[in-house]
């Protein structure tokens, strides 16, 4: 993704698996929560989290407007 131009922080890159790891595996836990059993390597959890970072990206873009 770097390579296609995404603003990662710099090492970003070291860290990206670990930090998918963690993402997925709480996603994954807040399912099982609501009685919704899934292993975090299935494509829902890597649905549920484009959906969430879709979210946040909107909500940021709105923040960003409003306060200029």
């Amino acid at each position: 993704m770097i390579t296609l131009g995404v603003p990662y922080p710099a090492g970003y890159d070291k860290i990206a698996n670990k930090d998918l790891t963690v993402q997925a595996n709480s996603i994954a836990e807040s399912l099982k929560k609501d009685k919704i059993e899934t292993s975090s390597d299935k494509e829902i959890i890597a649905l549920i989290s484009y959906l969430q970072r879709l979210g946040k990206d909107i909500k940021a873009s709105h923040q960003t407007k409003n306060t200029k």
